[in-house]
């Protein structure tokens, strides 16, 4: 019986197939055991790295977002709140520093001395969003705006929203969507501005609510490398922020500035409350006041402001020259004893008030004693009421 031979071909190509699958198969082993060790790496604290911070770790400084006399207040990546009583003047200083936010210095002509906003050469989107102010107010707040920067129409890049109109739960993802469109559009956003921040949530002290919608904020200026700036109301009487929202805020916010009214001259004025990235007792109250002739308001530089003893004595003096002149009016004259009567009828105090009324009266010289020992008012006297 024949055998049949097999060829020497067929032999020489099972072998090699033979060692081809054994190498594949080797590789195979060797790569898959460089993944289990990643893998293994990871399900430790390796996946846990990029969160980790080290002496080596780069992290680049952020961008100066505000500066006010050289002292940094707002940067990149951070939230950063305005607070103050209604009608205190946030809106105002807010329009100066939105208007310097779209020139190409950071600066504007007549606004808070020494502030100085990220200059805005490639016109960066500056996003505006005002939960507040009706509709038409608002579009006057915009043309200050523009005449501060010295725009003759609102240029592409500035984009103010009023969603006022709106229910509470669209504000968000109308915020997002703009967000994304401006970053896409202008290539990056230079800052956000929110007219009520607290107007995003129902109750401002909701503690989970406020957490989330300040978490919010944070997530779109870490996500468009800006500052996110939060206007927000203090408490009547008081310069606490509102609610759990302010008080989150001022755990989680890079700065707070407020806005105060002096209550002698009537003029607005801004000091730091928190400050994280400069020391408050470099930063001296900067007012502003209204101007007639251009129709906002213009820095004055530094406010003088008195201390509480100066303050004191300014309160005692303009009391003493109210009642001295109900008491002396038309030229009255009464006796010592006569005049702390008459002044105890004017203030409803008691006869020790009204005699130290009558003391800082007669020491300013604002009432002259006549050779009849009557007092009577001086008409050479000027009363400043703010000194």
């Amino acid at each position: 019986m024949e055998t049949k031979k097999e060829s020497p071909g067929m032999g020489t190509e099972a072998k090699r197939t033979s060692e081809d699958k054994g190498k594949y198969t080797k590789n195979f082993v060797q790569q898959s055991l460089i993944l289990l060790t990643i893998l293994q790496e990871n399900a430790g604290l390796g996946q846990y790295e990029q969160y980790r911070i080290t002496d080596t770790t780069v992290i680049p400084e952020p961008d100066p977002i505000m500066e006010i006399s050289g002292e940094t207040i707002a940067v990149a990546s951070d939230i950063f709140a305005i607070s103050g009583a209604a009608k205190a003047g946030k809106s105002a200083f807010m329009s100066m520093a939105i208007a310097a936010s779209l020139t190409h210095t950071g600066t504007i002509e007549d606004g808070i001395e020494g502030l100085k906003m990220k200059p805005n050469p490639d016109g960066l989107a500056v996003v505006h969003i005002d939960t507040e102010q009706a509709k038409h107010k608002q579009q006057k707040n915009v043309q200050k705006i523009l005449n501060r920067a010295q725009f003759l129409k609102t240029p592409p890049y500035f984009l103010s929203y009023n969603i006022r109109k709106l229910e509470l739960n669209e504000y968000e993802p109308l915020t997002t969507g703009i967000c994304i469109e401006a970053n896409q559009q202008f290539n990056g956003i230079h800052s956000i501005w929110i007219d009520g921040g607290a107007d995003y949530i129902t109750g401002v002290n909701e503690e989970q609510p406020a957490n989330a919608i300040v978490k919010y904020f944070e997530s779109l200026a870490i996500t468009y490398s800006t500052a996110v700036f939060i206007i927000v109301h203090t408490n009547p009487g008081s310069d606490k922020e509102r609610g759990h929202f302010g008080s989150q805020l001022q755990r989680k916010a890079g700065g707070i500035l407020i806005v105060k009214e002096d209550a002698q001259t009537g003029y607005s004025y801004i000091e730091p409350k928190i400050l994280r990235y400069a020391g408050k007792g470099n930063i001296k109250p900067m007012g502003f006041k209204y101007d007639l002739s251009k129709g906002y308001h213009v820095g004055i530089g530094v406010l003088d402001k008195p201390n509480s003893a100066e303050a004191k004595h300014r309160k005692e003096m303009n009391l003493a020259f109210e009642y001295g002149q109900k008491v002396f009016a038309s030229q009255n004259a009464f006796t010592y004893s006569e005049a702390i009567e008459q002044i105890g009828i004017v203030s409803g105090k008691s006869i020790s008030i009204n005699k130290s009324h009558f003391a800082q009266m007669n020491n300013a010289k604002m009432i002259l004693k006549g050779d009849d020992n009557r007092y009577r008012w001086s008409p050479l006297y000027i009363h400043n009421t703010h000194v």
